[in-house]
């Protein structure tokens, strides 16, 4: 798999096209392709393809999507960008350090990295979609990092970790799934918790959350997907009212499935 296929970098409500140019000529300078721009409220307009220069091929090859989960139809791991504190964004880890495990661990996996607004970075809403946070380390006096110059500095650690150049073939340590498939495992997940008296139907988003945080680090293949999809349909079956036919079936001696 080549680092065009393996990575693609979003950029989400980007405001000034000259930052969506700077980025398409960082990926190039990088050796990356693949920009997907998510409801931009800046077009990649003359002053975007002034700035791309040598990086006009990456722009004009830059998709438009409506929404992030649209963005990211073909990954299966989701990285978003972060300096701001908070308790959905606590996990958050050096982009140096995941740069390289990301070659250790599976390089099958299709990766993107998610990049918020100039003005205030991904929403809360923004982090349901991202499996893993990194940060650019910089002066606590002002974390605030330009949007393309974060561009470059997450393709640049990628770059340095050998992200694109030619590995020898190795076989993964499991197929990984796409990230649409393992959030509507979770949203299934979510209503039956709900069933339950689990997760309260007002807020369940902190759980939720830290339930997302533990299966990104742990990588789950498409038979363990399956294995939680399962249990979350019975969950909320037995909420529904399977709980009765389960006791009837123990009262006759019969077997539960």
């Amino acid at each position: 798999m080549t680092a065009e296929e393996r990575f693609a970098f979003v950029l989400v409500r980007t405001r000034a096209a000259g930052n969506i140019g700077v980025a398409a000529r960082a990926l190039a300078n990088m050796g990356f392709s693949d920009l997907r721009l998510v409801a931009p409220d800046a077009c990649a307009d003359r002053m975007a393809t002034e700035m791309a220069v040598h990086g006009r091929e990456v722009l004009r090859r830059a998709a438009t999507y409506a929404d992030v989960g649209a963005a990211l139809h073909d990954r299966t791991l989701s990285i978003g960008t972060t300096c701001r504190p908070g308790f959905y964004r606590s996990g958050a880890r050096p982009v140096r350090e995941v740069a390289v495990e990301l070659n250790r661990i599976n390089p099958s996996d299709r990766v993107a990295f998610i990049f918020g607004p100039e003005d205030h970075g991904l929403s809360n809403d923004d982090l349901r979609f991202c499996q893993r946070l990194i940060t650019i380390p910089t002066a606590p006096a002002y974390p605030s990092i330009n949007l393309a110059q974060s561009v470059m500095i997450v393709a640049y650690e990628l770059f340095a970790a050998g992200a694109t150049e030619t590995a020898i073939p190795r076989k993964p340590m499991f197929e990984p799934v796409p990230v649409a498939h393992t959030e509507l495992m979770l949203e299934r997940m979510q209503q039956a918790l709900i069933a339950i008296g689990f997760l309260d139907q007002d807020s369940p988003d902190r759980i939720m959350f830290a339930l997302r945080g533990i299966l990104a680090r742990s990588g789950l293949n498409r038979r363990e997907l399956d294995i939680l999809s399962g249990i979350a349909h019975q969950i909320g079956w037995f909420a529904a009212g399977g709980r009765e036919v389960i006791a009837e079936k123990r009262r006759r001696g019969r077997k539960i499935r």
